[in-house]
């Protein structure tokens, strides 16, 4: 009881000080806010994409304190999510317009997208301001919602719904190195995944179908890769490449991975992407930890150039590989004529890559047609030449088609 009462004693004019303190604060004015919530500063630069959803930036701030400078270092990193790096959140002009009457709100707002931050991570006095750098993990996905809700950008998840999303196969770039690749190919296959793509990820020793072989013989290409994606039914391919190397730092070996990725139409063969991902050097047992890290960085810049790109194409017009194969004894002259009548009266753009002797070879881009068994009534549909067209194999973004009097073309593709 006695104690208590000394704790009253030590402790009442500490009280009675922060009531006096409070009453004459209470007057007080409360700090002005500042003129804008733009960030003075914007430095920044990508340290580690994280998720689909996330990305770690390292970003300076400017301010008269330290508390004001971190402040600006917060919001900075949420400029670069919108404005810098390869594939910011405001891609294009109509969408930098359509964000500067929303600017202010956002910034002041900016710690709504921030999951985390760092204490600073270097700081330095020049003149009257500060400035400090810190690494702050920014929630790029709820900030876009946030934006699709204002109408500055389109909602990628309706426009891909809108298009369809393609289904895209994840390949070593070497099978020899397949086993390396793995668990680089693992955490981009989740990054598509996360994006709501349908993902195949074969086996590189798997058995390619005889007629696979020949229709991407008839264009020349021999690629096991690219005619396993034809085998599996993609749209889109992607190959992954992983280099691992170690250096001594002393005593210590660091090791670092690095992560190739190229993406194609499997249709067409053309490049629609293609980045490479770093990890940090670590002293670490094995690289796999470590290629799982550049793979998450170029897993996060490959799938943004894929929506970009498969959104630009379907506008274009879905694109397909579709060969044609005349039976022996078929006037090929007179087919090979209708084929091409055929096709270009189906879709809007009709290309005839090769030729064999009995075999024709054509890229369509259709804007009608979501799929191969939709081209293939349509083809059907249309061709008036002598025998009938039947289908062989459809795969995907692979129609391969027998035309000719009775039993058709066969099981072969002839290409001499």
């Amino acid at each position: 009881m006695m104690m208590e009462r000394s704790l009253r004693r030590l402790f009442a004019p500490g009280a009675a000080a922060c009531v006096l303190l409070l009453v004459g604060c209470g007057g007080a004015d409360k700090p002005a806010e500042p003129d804008t919530y733009v960030p003075q500063s914007t430095q920044a630069r990508l340290i580690e994409s994280v998720s689909a959803s996330e990305l770690t930036i390292r970003a300076e701030g400017v301010g008269e304190s330290v508390a004001l400078a971190s402040d600006d270092a917060r919001r900075t990193a949420v400029w670069y999510a919108l404005y810098g790096g390869s594939h910011p959140i405001l891609a294009n002009e109509a969408a930098r317009s359509a964000f500067e009457r929303h600017e202010e709100d956002v910034f002041r707002s900016a710690d709504a997208y921030i999951s985390d931050t760092s204490q600073p991570m270097s700081s330095r006095q020049e003149g009257d301001e500060r400035i400090l750098e810190k690494e702050v993990r920014v929630h790029v996905e709820r900030l876009s919602e946030e934006l699709v809700r204002l109408d500055v950008i389109d909602d990628r998840v309706d426009l891909m719904a809108e298009v369809g999303r393609p289904r895209i196969a994840v390949l070593p770039d070497n099978p020899d190195r397949e086993d390396q690749a793995r668990p680089a190919i693992a955490m981009i296959s989740e990054y598509l995944q996360e994006r709501g793509f349908d993902v195949e990820v074969p086996r590189a020793d798997e058995q390619v179908n005889e007629m696979v072989e020949q229709a991407a013989a008839l264009e020349g290409r021999t690629d096991p890769m690219y005619q396993l994606a034809l085998e599996s039914g993609s749209e889109i391919y992607i190959t992954v490449g992983v280099d691992d190397s170690s250096r001594s730092m002393g005593d210590t070996e660091v090791l670092k991975s690095s992560v190739s990725t190229v993406a194609y139409y499997t249709a067409t063969g053309d490049q629609i992407g293609a980045t490479t991902g770093h990890s940090p050097e670590r002293d670490v047992s094995g690289h796999g930890v470590l290629a799982e890290e550049a793979a998450s960085e170029a897993g996060n810049r490959i799938t943004r150039q894929i929506e970009n790109s498969w959104m630009e194409e379907a506008e274009r017009g879905r694109p397909f590989k579709v060969v044609v194969v005349a039976s022996q004894g078929s006037d090929t002259r007179t087919v090979g004529r209708e084929v091409h009548r055929m096709m270009r009266d189906v879709c809007p753009e009709s290309s005839r890559n090769a030729a064999g002797s009995h075999s024709f070879d054509y890229t369509l881009r259709c804007t009608d047609q979501s799929d191969a068994m939709d081209l293939l009534l349509d083809l059907e549909a249309h061709y008036a030449g002598p025998g009938r067209l039947e289908r062989t194999l459809d795969s995907g973004a692979l129609l391969i088609l027998s035309v000719g009097e009775g039993n058709g073309g066969g099981d072969d593709i002839i290409i001499e």
